[in-house]
């Protein structure tokens, strides 16, 4: 039977720009209203928005390289068993981990703690860790272990990383009966 739990879950995709203004109002254009807003470090200029009702979020960033793609980040609940098991089986760090702090004026970051509490989860000062990785392919992607606390919020707790029995049933029933049947 297909695996209905998932291991990793993807919750941020980055855009990166030379041009914050104008990316915001190309994909404020894409999925409809100035939606926008500061993300919650003041030490680099970004935006987010949620997109999807599952706790994915669009973030626009500062481009640090012209070959710098748009990178998908996925959730996962240990980084360093994580990147342990995808070196294992090809992958490769290319970005160390590195903490993601939560930073700015206090009114921003008590609106950002005010909603986590609402939740009912504890603020903290620190969104989680990231690595960056390349797969054996040679394209980037990126880990995140979330706090509890963001985790909540971007829907990412393993809760939230479960197929549907309808989507399992499916690719089980094509992995038995459509694919065999594919040529090669």
């Amino acid at each position: 039977m297909a695996n209905t739990q998932l291991n990793a879950k993807l919750v941020i995709c980055n855009i990166p720009t030379n041009n914050s203004a104008a990316a915001q109002q190309f994909y404020d254009t894409l999925f409809g209203g100035k939606d926008f807003a500061r993300s919650l470090n003041d030490k680099v200029n970004s935006h987010f928005r949620p997109i999807s009702e599952d706790g994915l979020t669009l973030t626009i960033a500062p481009r640090h390289d012209d070959r710098e793609p748009i990178t998908c980040f996925f959730a996962v609940d240990n980084l360093d068993q994580a990147v342990s098991q995808l070196e294992a089986v090809g992958g490769k760090v290319v970005v160390n981990s590195t903490p993601l702090p939560i930073s700015g004026p206090p009114e921003a970051t008590e609106v950002f703690a005010s909603a986590i509490r609402t939740q009912g989860g504890q603020p903290s000062d620190n969104a989680g860790n990231f690595v960056g990785m390349l797969d054996p392919d040679g394209n980037y992607l990126g880990l995140i272990e979330l706090d509890s606390s963001v985790q909540h919020l971007l829907k990412a707790q393993p809760a939230d990383r479960k197929l549907a029995k309808a989507q399992a049933d499916q690719l089980d029933s094509w992995k038995q009966h459509g694919q065999p049947k594919m040529k090669k």
